[in-house]
This record gives structure tokens, C-alpha cells and sequence, in this order.
């Protein structure tokens, strides 16, 4: 649910209150996603694959698989897993360390 108010600041701009929580971070940027995101760039440069390679064996745009790595889009669990199989990497790894990871 979000909460907008609306206050006239001026003729020329109107001024909005949105909730907090429609404000937060979301999941995505927590120290779990960082780590993974970090993981699976390591993977990928281990396997010797580029992102443009990635995205050939995905189907997919080279962007979509740099934003992935670069904290701009969202980690999808199957995304990830198919992610892991196209670098040959375990996705149960990647998981494995972000459920050991401290900062919960």
C-alpha cells in the first residue's frame, strides 16, 4: 500500500510524501546479494566466458546478464540456476553462501 499526500509548494511544483516503506531498499541490495553477485561474476571469469557469451548460450541480451552482475536487476531463482549451468558452475554454492552469510 502506498501513501501519497500531495502539498502545493508553489504554482510551479507540487511536493509528495511517500511512505517509507515504499522508499526502502529492497532485497536485492542486501550483503547476500552482493556476495552472490560477486560469486557469480568469479564463476563466469573462472569458466573463461564473457558476458556476450553467457548471453548467447542464455538467449539474452549481454546487458540483462551485466546487470545480474552489477546490482542494476533483480536475481530470479530460475535465472540463477540457468545462469550456473551455462557458466558449469553449482548453483547450490552460490546458495550455500548466501545462507552462511552472516548478515541475515
Amino acid at each position: 500500500m502506498m501513501l501519497v499526500m500531495s502539498l502545493s509548494v508553489s504554482n510551479f511544483a507540487t511536493f509528495y510524501l511517500v511512505s517509507i516503506i515504499e522508499t526502502m531498499k529492497t532485497s536485492s541490495y542486501s550483503p547476500q546479494y552482493d556476495l552472490l553477485r560477486a560469486w557469480m561474476r568469479q564463476k563466469r571469469e573462472e569458466s573463461g566466458l564473457s558476458l556476450r557469451a553467457v548471453a548467447t548460450i542464455l538467449g539474452r541480451h549481454h546487458s540483462v546478464i551485466g546487470k545480474l552482475e552489477q546490482d542494476r536487476r533483480k536475481i530470479e531463482i530460475l535465472e540463477f540456476v540457468a545462469y550456473c549451468q551455462a557458466i558449469g558452475a553449482d548453483p547450490h554454492e552460490g546458495l550455500d553462501l548466501i545462507i552462511s552469510c552472516p548478515n541475515r
